[in-house]
């Protein structure tokens, strides 16, 4: 399909999103919205044994992405060695299983793996891929893609590795190839409003650490055989009694709180 007709039905797919929004805002998600006031905010949640950094106060821009399936993992399969290959034409997703499990530990498996990606015989297009700690548990290594708008924390665009008994025996990965902008750049929240607003929500506990706070794109709704993507902030916070932590989704540009995901995705980290 040429880039041309492409782009127009992106054109017609956003044209439709904000009757989708309304429906999904309202059926799919309970959005919260906060008007206190950031600096008190701040300070009620020091003294409520809350840790984190400091805190961006700068809101920044971003888009809606589309993207369409692409057969680029299917095209170079070939290419991979050592490893035990299936490939699910309808998710347009590999699974592998290594020929050769490699030993990590809790310590090393970021720079194992990090050399491990880097190879093209070992994983296709592992350059385009970061990891992602915030994603990964003790089972599993998540890695994410990255581009020049950003990354992308969706299972549409991620490469997970299995592993047991301190073993990657395996892994996942889908992959897209380019992402069109569908709409021009708009504000959205920074990372300041979104911590203080999920805490004026009660959704930050308190004695808890705020470990990460990333903005990642994540798949709102598939249409016309496309994706369209938004931005999201994803804020892990882990008890400090427990050690259980979880991860927050809140639109970076309304600042709404997501309760329950448009996708079907569920993070957590460790």
């Amino acid at each position: 399909m040429d880039f041309r007709r492409i782009e127009v039905i992106f054109l017609i797919v956003f044209f439709s999103l904000d009757i989708f929004l309304f429906l999904s805002f309202r059926n799919s998600q309970q959005l919260v919205s906060s008007t206190s006031n950031n600096t008190s905010t701040v300070a009620e949640m020091h003294k409520r044994n809350i840790s984190f950094g400091s805190l961006d106060t700068k809101s920044g821009y971003a888009y809606y992405l589309g993207s369409q399936p692409d057969e680029s993992l299917a095209q170079n399969l070939q290419k991979l060695n050592n490893q035990k290959i299936n490939y699910e034409e309808v998710n347009h997703m590999i699974s592998s299983t290594l020929n050769d499990p490699i030993t990590v530990t809790n310590a090393d498996r970021k720079d194992v793996m990090n050399r491990f990606v880097q190879k093209d015989s070992n994983i296709l297009f592992g350059k385009q891929y970061k990891y992602a700690p915030q994603l990964s548990t003790n089972s599993q290594i998540v890695y994410v893609r990255t581009g020049s708008l950003g990354e992308v924390y969706d299972k549409t665009a991620q490469l997970v590795f299995s592993v047991s008994d301190g073993e990657v025996v395996g892994y996942t990965q889908t992959y897209v190839d380019s992402m069109i902008i569908l709409h021009e750049k708009q504000a959205i929240k920074s990372e300041k409003d979104v911590i203080t607003n999920l805490y004026a929500n009660s959704e930050i506990p308190n004695n808890s650490k705020i470990s990460y706070a990333n903005l990642a794109y994540t798949k709102l709704l598939e249409a016309k055989n496309s994706t369209i993507y938004i931005p999201v902030w994803f804020v892990t916070i882990k008890n400090k009694d427990s050690k259980v932590s979880a991860t927050k989704k809140v639109n970076a540009f309304t600042g709404n709180i997501i309760k329950s995901s448009t996708n079907g995705d569920n993070y957590s980290a460790q």
